[in-house]
């Protein structure tokens, strides 16, 4: 079985941009129906919107994907990935440490541009 794919806010835009590589990773992910998406991924991409058509189109694309909750453990994860991080002299943001825990507990690959997720142990990139 394949890995589950939580779709980081960076390859979404790009995918609404219709760049071809990254649309057709994004199409068969969701064909697939191993796509994932998170909430602090979905309030990203709204306050990026440029209109209401826009926010009306993220809404019905990210309403087909699986969605996954945010937990208490979660966020102490996130905490603590950034708390390990900065001990070594690496700050991530808060909210790409949050997509990481969530990701590690849900055994899911993450897909994104982000270097950030390249430091952070035990996330398993998508490629």
């Amino acid at each position: 079985m394949k890995n589950k794919v939580l779709i980081d806010t960076p390859i979404w835009i790009d995918y609404f941009k219709n760049k071809d590589e990254i649309a057709d990773s994004v199409d068969k992910l969701i064909d697939s129906n191993l796509a994932l998406t998170v909430g602090p991924i979905i309030a990203e991409l709204l306050q990026g919107a440029k209109s209401e058509k826009d926010r009306k189109l993220l809404t019905e694309a990210i309403s087909s994907i699986t969605y996954l909750d945010c937990s208490m453990e979660d966020w102490v994860k996130a905490g603590n990935i950034c708390s390990d991080l900065r001990k070594k002299g690496i700050t991530v943001p808060l909210i790409d440490a949050l997509i990481a825990a969530v990701s590690i507990k849900a055994r899911a690959n993450v897909f994104s541009h982000d270097k950030h997720f390249e430091l952070i142990p035990a996330v398993e990139l998508y490629k």
